[in-house]
């Protein structure tokens, strides 16, 4: 399959070029996909799903035009590179656009993209994994009325990228995915919660914890109350920090956004952005990671990249389009939604370093705050302001958790928390491809009730 896919897309560039392209790009993705749902206790269905397609671009002189089909056979995408040749003599010029990458020498070797548990994973197996998690955060819930929703999610794909330059590439990669969230009743109060592990490998993934950590979670939430607002410590536990920094400070260094000037970082690259106890890397050779890979989405070597180190801003995340534009090295971010997108900006896993201890010790060194376990929120990207409702959260005093915390804001601007990093510890966990362990900002202004 995968070396027909490539003969099929070297075609199919070469094809492109007969119809008048300067330069074309075939990328291809081959997907399966294996799902099952809980709801309110039981399995509510299960869905296999196979998805393959391919986009093509093709540039005319600083000209550029896309088109994709939902197949991959021969005949559809020539007809596609027709288009997309068609498209490309009938757009405006782009004179920022240099060219398509052009191959390197070699991909590096990354362990742990491909997991064949996975690839022949059955519906029975999968089924027995998500009951385990449920009958977990039953087991934790005994004494309480209890809804559970639950999602386990198996996939593996095939990726095969070629083009007029050289490049000449294919990927295979797995991915596995189990949610719990249990919503409970005690007395008149109503809570819930939720857990959730994600890996490359099915080994990885334990059911038991996850149901029995949903659980420990939402009874955690049981009972929460307003505070007294001011300016306060605020602890960002992993799933919080991966959403605040990772998700917030990641955006702010896709280097497109910052050209654009919808960044709030726009002004700051290598100057001293952030406290010195931050070290971040976006490293694609992470074994097993989640957004590791061989090359990027147009088929340029990955790699790692410094991003903080000391509190300055070392780097931006580039594709070819942009590091041409600012005359700088690749880092091998381009990314695609799927086949029927063309090329953006995205981080691969984007790692804050460990410092030292559990969130109970990073706890115990906080005298009054705030413990943000999670939020859905994210800063404006231009301005860097950030007012963030604590979906699930803690009053800490002393040292120690006092209650759950509701109708709590944390209000800052994204280059202060930055400056404001006090403590990192070493409590690491994976978010989808963000990596982060605890972190205490210093001060924050919380509005609660």
């Amino acid at each position: 399959m995968k070396r027909q896919l490539i003969d099929i897309a070297e075609k199919t560039v070469r094809k492109a070029e007969d119809f008048g392209a300067d330069q074309a790009e075939v990328y291809i993705s081959s997907s399966r996909s294996f799902s099952i749902d809980v709801e309110n206790n039981a399995v509510k269905g299960a869905s296999d799903k196979r998805d393959a397609g391919c986009g093509i671009r093709s540039v005319i002189g600083k000209s550029s035009g896309f088109a994709y089909v939902t197949t991959v056979l021969e005949a559809d995408l020539i007809e596609a590179a027709e288009k997309s040749v068609k498209l490309a003599r009938a757009s405006i010029e782009d004179p920022d656009f240099v060219s398509l990458p052009s191959a390197q020498s070699s991909y590096p070797k990354v362990k742990g993209l491909l997991d064949p548990v996975v690839q022949e994973l059955g519906s029975e197996d999968a089924a027995n994994l998500i009951v385990r998690g449920v009958d977990a955060a039953q087991d934790a819930l005994e004494n309480h009325e209890t809804a559970i929703e639950a999602k386990f999610s198996a996939s593996t794909g095939l990726t095969v990228i070629v083009n007029s330059l050289g490049i000449s590439s294919s990927a295979e990669s797995t991915s596995t995915w189990l949610y719990v969230s249990p919503t409970i009743k005690d007395g008149e109060e109503q809570t819930s919660s939720y857990e959730f592990q994600v890996s490359r490998a099915l080994k990885e993934i334990d059911p038991e914890w996850v149901g029995r950590s949903s659980a420990e979670n939402a009874l955690s939430n049981l009972g929460a109350k307003t505070v007294e607002g001011g300016d306060m410590p605020l602890i960002l536990s992993p799933l919080a920090a991966s959403a605040i920094i990772g998700g917030g400070f990641a955006g702010a260094i896709n280097a497109e956004e910052v050209q654009y000037g919808r960044s709030y970082i726009s002004d700051a690259f290598g100057e001293e952005v952030a406290s010195g106890e931050l070290y971040i890397v976006d490293d694609a050779l992470l074994p097993g990671g989640v957004g590791s890979r061989p090359f990027d989405a147009e088929g340029f070597r990955a790699q790692k990249t410094e991003i903080l180190e000391n509190g300055v801003l070392k780097s931006l995340l580039h594709n070819s389009y942009t590091a041409n534009k600012d005359g700088v090295e690749n880092t091998g971010n381009a990314s695609r939604p799927s086949y029927s997108g063309v090329p953006s900006i995205s981080t691969s896993n984007f790692v804050v370093a460990p410092g030292k201890g559990s969130l109970e010790d990073v706890i115990s060194e906080v005298g009054k705050g705030v413990l943000c376990r999670f939020t859905g929120d994210r800063p404006n990207m231009a301005t860097g302001d950030l007012s963030a409702m604590i979906m699930e959260g803690s009053y800490v005093e002393k040292g120690e958790i006092q209650h759950p915390v509701k109708n709590t804001l944390v209000g800052i601007n994204m280059r202060d928390l930055l400056r404001r990093v006090e403590m990192v510890g070493a409590d690491t966990r994976v978010a989808l491809a963000i990596i982060s362990p605890s972190i205490v900002i210093s001060s924050v202004k919380i509005t609660s009730g």
